[in-house]
């Protein structure tokens, strides 16, 4: 008689978790076509052959008070599938990020006897480090996405395994926008400035005057330069428009992503995210910013344990990128830096040769197909009885 399949449970509550799972399932597929795979997700993991119990990041809340108007719905969906977990037995859980939800089944999964493999830690290195030693009892194998978590999970007896950012691999496979290039009209020798406030309302709305402030002045001192700012969606048009207008300065508005930005733009001032990873890609320096509150401001200098923000930064564990995610008004500052990326000298080379040696360290070509090793060889040792949860 065959062995029965090998059978993987995959979580994720989020529409980039549902990223992540659909391209970890597609790369499980096509090591072991007879792997079964199920679990809680989106359309494209059931695109990518998960069988869903259900579609949970139709359901995603983000923020205390969404999450709580649908607290009933989140614990129904956690007593049922850790019921049909510690039912099913399937050979290994793999929760996907979200960790409201996902670090709660991954401890009662575990305590059903089922081992789990976390992909996509909960940043610990920046709010809160004492999570870590719950999280520590709530897995048995953490894949992380930056190297410097390794020693982090390690350090607490947690084995960990470096993957890489998937963002990379995306990028690799991007194709430029013409429209985007050629919307700007510019001729090749025009020095560009991207402008990057953000794809969500609340970004733009926080961060755009600031960074528009800054490009007003930028403008000021270096008159051939121009700009690029992309829309991340339509619907963000009207928000960003009103801003440009009011700050009385030319700034062409074109539907495309950072990367459309960072292919053409010597130089970009941009909110802290991913678009930084992005523009580390392309190699384009960046100032980045983040407007605060009072209040936020108060809470960052109390709360956050790691000394940047900017995710380029946290990687290179030291300022390679100047950020400013203050309350204060740094438009001045934030223009000053952005004129030592856009003329040539010892700055703009110190930068990007710093940009260049960090990408060498952090992008590992197939992320996913790392992850999706990762998890095949740890389903064959739960299978073998060689890995068990919690031991």
């Amino acid at each position: 008689m065959s062995e029965r399949p090998l059978r993987v449970f995959i979580c994720a509550g989020e529409h980039s978790g549902d990223s992540h799972g659909a391209a970890l399932a597609k790369r499980l597929r096509q090591r072991d076509p007879t792997i079964e795979l199920e679990g809680l997700g989106g359309p494209l993991m059931a695109e990518a052959g998960v069988k869903l119990r259900l579609d949970f990041v139709e359901h995603a809340a983000m923020g205390i008070l969404p999450v709580l108007k649908k607290l009933p719905f989140f614990k129904q969906q956690l007593a049922e599938t850790t019921a049909y977990v510690a039912e099913t037995q399937p050979d290994l859980v793999v929760p996907i990020d979200y960790p409201g939800f996902n670090l709660r089944l991954s401890r009662r999964v575990r305590k059903a006897g089922v081992p789990v493999a976390y992909y996509v830690s909960p940043q610990v290195w920046a709010w809160r480090p004492g999570r870590i030693h719950r999280i520590a009892r709530c897995v048995d194998h953490m894949m992380v996405l930056f190297p410097f978590e390794v020693d982090l999970y390690e350090g607490v007896g947690v084995p960990c395994t470096f993957v890489g950012h998937p963002l990379f691999d995306e990028l690799r496979t991007r194709k430029p926008s013409p429209a985007f290039r050629d919307g700007l009209g510019l001729d090749p020798a025009t020095p560009v400035l991207g402008l990057l406030p953000g794809s969500r309302l609340h970004e733009i709305e926080r961060n755009l005057d600031l960074i528009l402030r800054a490009a007003v002045q930028v403008k000021q001192a270096m008159p051939e330069v121009s700009f690029a700012l992309p829309l991340a969606r339509e619907s963000l048009r009207e928000a960003v428009e009103s801003r440009v207008q009011a700050a009385g300065i030319e700034v062409p508005i074109l539907p495309g992503k950072a990367s459309d930005v960072a292919r053409v733009a010597k130089a970009a001032i941009t909110v802290s995210g991913t678009a930084t990873l992005e523009l580390l890609h392309y190699d384009c320096p960046m100032v980045i910013v983040y407007q605060l509150n009072a209040g936020q401001e108060w809470l960052k200098n109390r709360l956050l344990t790691t000394q940047w923000v900017a995710l380029v930064n946290v990687l290179a564990q030291r300022e390679i990128c100047p950020e400013y995610v203050v309350a204060a008004d740094v438009s001045e500052k934030v223009a000053e830096d952005a004129l030592s990326f856009l003329r040539p000298g010892r700055r703009r080379k110190r930068c990007l040769t710093a940009m260049a040696n960090l990408r060498r360290e952090v992008d590992v070509k197939g992320s996913h197909g790392v992850a999706a090793d990762t998890v095949l060889e740890l389903t064959r040792r739960s299978r073998a009885g060689d890995l068990v949860a919690g031991g």
